[in-house]
């Protein structure tokens, strides 16, 4: 009978029988269990080139891993997160277990359970030798080099391409008065689908908020969702906007800021800090993350320590300290240095290259 439901059942009764077993299991974390059988389909057995452009464990289910193994055709596999070669998490966090096979889990209780090394035993068997790997981010691909599973494999890297055509420079009063914000005020943006997430840098953003707590001369506008988990109650110098799916306002808001903070502490690549930056509004963001590869410090943004939340307010007050229009300099820098490098044309052309490559070899 479990074999005639659909799969997304299957799957939430496979975590169901996680969590009895080991308690409370974070959402982004989903060994492989059962997945669509995408090998059957009609462009799947006509393709010249297989490309497994989002892999996690819902999708992917045991009998395409099989049919993968024995494949003769190129298959391409974007590394959009850390899935592909770890135990069962998208991202590890601090735990580098990935590194050495998996297992005593620090997410399942950090026992002697085997579900995680099976799971990235598994993947290293059925990565065939037709498989190749395309990191979104230098990051990414240094931890997937890290890896028992895709140690000694060849990782390319090509990152994400952002949508550039609703993305523009605007005025930046006339982006603060349609949003409501102060003309004459430092606005720092900020923003993430939910600013309370540890990962996303919540304890970063909670320490800034309050930092500049009833300072006039400076406004934050934040978007997304978890305000008031992350701060409570929200300063006065502070607009929340929730989260936004509108182009267009997101437009605004890049527009608005005199400087963007990108505080997580783990990326696969950083759209937001793009985004901000082909609007004209420097970023600051973390080293040891993909704002290291996107912004040049002191040029078209700053970087601060990893996790060091004094380190970044040090560099909101650096880009303070500039004269206007020296800031508005560094902005226009950051604009043309993500303009082209991030477009869909320019990402397109790199995997047509990869593609062809690799059909020439085969």
């Amino acid at each position: 009978m479990l074999q005639r439901l659909p799969v997304g059942v299957k799957n939430r009764f496979y975590m169901w029988h996680l969590m009895r077993r080991f308690g409370e299991i974070p959402p982004n974390f989903h060994p492989i269990s059962h997945g669509l059988h995408l090998h059957n389909s009609r462009e799947y057995r006509k393709a010249d080139v297989i490309h497994v452009q989002w892999a996690h464990a819902p999708t992917l289910g045991p009998a395409f891993w099989r049919a993968i193994r024995h494949e003769k055709r190129p298959v391409v596999w974007t590394l959009r997160d850390m899935w592909p070669f770890t135990g069962g998490c998208h991202f590890s966090g601090a735990c580098e277990k990935y590194a050495s096979g998996c297992g005593q889990c620090p997410l399942l209780g950090g026992g002697g359970e085997r579900i995680t090394s099976d799971d990235v035993a598994f993947k290293a068997e059925h990565y065939g030798p037709q498989s190749v790997f395309v990191a979104i981010s230098e990051t990414i691909a240094e931890q997937a080099r890290k890896s028992t599973v895709l140690c000694g494999r060849t990782i390319h890297v090509i990152p994400n391409s952002v949508q550039m055509s609703q993305l523009r420079a605007m005025d930046k009063a006339q982006a603060r008065s349609a949003l409501g914000l102060p003309a004459n005020t430092f606005i720092i943006a900020s923003g993430a689908l939910n600013l309370a997430d540890p990962r996303k840098g919540a304890d970063i953003m909670r320490h800034m908020l309050n930092v500049y707590r009833g300072d006039k001369k400076v406004h934050w506008c934040l978007f997304g969702n978890g305000l008031a988990e992350l701060v409570d109650p929200a300063p006065e110098n502070c607009t929340g906007l929730g989260l936004i799916r509108d182009d267009v306002i997101l437009n605004q808001i890049y527009s608005a800021a005199d400087v963007f903070v990108m505080p997580s502490l783990q990326e696969s690549f950083g759209k937001v800090t793009v985004e901000a930056m082909a609007c004209g509004t420097p970023v600051i963001g973390l080293i040891k993350t993909p704002a290291e590869e996107i912004i040049s410090h002191g040029q078209t943004g700053w970087l601060a320590k990893h996790g060091d939340a004094d380190a970044v307010v040090a560099a909101v007050e650096t880009a303070r300290a500039l004269p206007v229009a020296l800031l508005r300099s560094v902005g226009v820098s950051a604009r043309s240095a993500v303009i082209d490098r991030y477009s869909p044309e320019a990402i397109a052309h790199r995997y047509i290259d990869l593609y062809e490559s690799l059909l020439s070899a085969s």
